[in-house]
């Protein structure tokens, strides 16, 4: 696919979502989900409660419906993996990111798909706040907005389109106590209003005041996300007319839309690492977060191991904080030399999996923050079996946790080594 096409499509996926079509929830899911199979029934694991309302497309405007899938004629979410009674779905299966098979929407290439949402400002903005919603631990959108680094205004904007896509996933509450499912059911179920009259109901001048009230779902999500860089960053701008949102670029410079999450993104487990007067080692670091954080829990000094030189030329070193271009198969570090190492949703991406373990034993002389996360275009899926055979190649396991169905996370004592002193 080349680059003209695939920008096209992106502002088409921006159409389709912000004016609500039916099949935005199937296109966005496989990213939701982290999965390549999508259909009716994951769909409705994430659509569909008792009492919810939601919002549809529908010619002459959106339509109030209930969040149970049906037909949309009879006031419920459509589901119909058909290109034919769901004409947006044909440009992306044209394309070739997708297939239908089975009665599933089936993603074809995943790096094209997660090029497709990178194109696209708004699915990207969605993804990121509902990842951001389990990582930054926040209730209310000010928070929400100053863990991103964006607008509060959009990101109450983004709020909305995913509460409205996915209701069973959050609520949203208003300053003065009403929930968006209140406001719909002011309107009625079958319901059609104009996109401007729904803005000017959910719009609110104190946007950073809006509770948001996440579903025990919220752990359950295993949002994807493009880990490309972006030559400037999108910025949405609000209106109570026309479809509702207008994307402008502004700035200058590299931005990440990964980094404005993992910048705040410290797992609670880390609060259990004996840091003090230690010698760290972050191993598949990224931004090196969870390394650094090590210096505010005590460490002496931390080495930020990453193989791609440009997220770590991004971070830059500082006082106390070393940073290293380095393969996790083969470390440039002597042996038994760190006191913690932390290997954080990496091995899963290697094929060579238990050479990295290995090299963890062979460096690190004390304990081993380690964490497992089943991305769809990982090498590895791990189930808890998996994960706990894994643990024990490296030592003696202190703590073990497992997060949502798609991560498990563990502190390890090394067994083989020189243990600190």
């Amino acid at each position: 696919m080349n680059v003209i096409s695939l920008s096209e499509l992106g502002e088409y996926l921006d159409n389709v979502i912000s004016r609500f079509y039916g099949a935005a929830r199937l296109l966005l899911l496989p990213a939701v989900a982290n999965t390549r199979i999508v259909d009716c029934d994951l769909l409705r694991r994430f659509c569909c409660g008792e009492s919810l309302l939601t919002i549809n497309y529908r010619v002459g405007g959106i339509m109030i419906v209930n969040a149970k899938l049906g037909s949309l004629s009879r006031g419920f979410v459509p589901c119909v993996i058909d290109p034919w009674r769901m004409p947006p779905l044909r440009r992306f299966i044209d394309s070739g990111i997708f297939r239908i098979a089975n009665g599933s929407l089936i993603v074809n290439c995943w790096d094209d798909y997660l090029r497709l949402i990178e194109a696209s400002s708004i699915a990207k903005g969605v993804l990121t706040v509902l990842k951001a919603l389990s990582e930054c631990g926040v209730f209310s959108v000010g928070s929400l907005s100053r863990c991103l680094g964006i607008d509060s205004n959009d990101t109450y904007y983004l709020l909305l389109i995913a509460k409205f896509l996915y209701p069973a996933i959050l609520e949203l509450i208003l300053p003065n106590g009403v929930t968006m499912n209140s406001i719909l059911r002011e309107l009625g179920v079958g319901a059609v209003v104009s996109v401007e009259e729904l803005m000017r109901r959910l719009l609110t001048n104190d946007a950073d005041k809006v509770i948001i009230s996440p579903s025990p779902l919220i752990n359950d999500l295993a949002i994807a996300l493009p880990r490309a860089r972006f030559k400037r960053q999108r910025r949405l701008r609000i209106h109570a007319s026309g479809v509702g949102v207008n994307p402008v670029l502004f700035g200058d410079g590299f931005v990440s839309i990964r980094s404005a999450i993992t910048r705040h993104s410290i797992p609670t487990l880390l609060d259990f690492v004996n840091f003090r007067d230690a010698v760290v080692a972050d191993i598949g670091c990224g931004f090196g977060v969870k390394g650094t954080y090590g210096i505010r829990r005590g460490a002496s000094f931390v080495i930020l191991i990453d193989i791609d030189e440009r997220v770590l030329r991004l971070r830059r070193s500082g006082w106390a904080v070393d940073l290293v271009v380095a393969d996790a198969r083969k470390l440039p570090l002597r042996d038994s030399s760190v006191d913690v190492a932390i290997l954080w949703n990496v091995i899963n991406f290697i094929r060579e999996k238990d050479d990295v373990i290995n090299e963890v034993k062979r460096t690190c002389r004390g304990e081993v923050a380690f964490s497992v996360y089943n991305a769809a275009n990982a090498y590895w899926h791990y189930t808890y079996e998996d994960f706990v055979r894994d643990v024990l190649m490296i030592g003696r396991p202190r703590i073990i946790k497992k997060v949502g169905e798609a991560q498990y996370q563990a502190i390890v004592r090394v067994v083989y080594g020189k243990h600190k002193d």
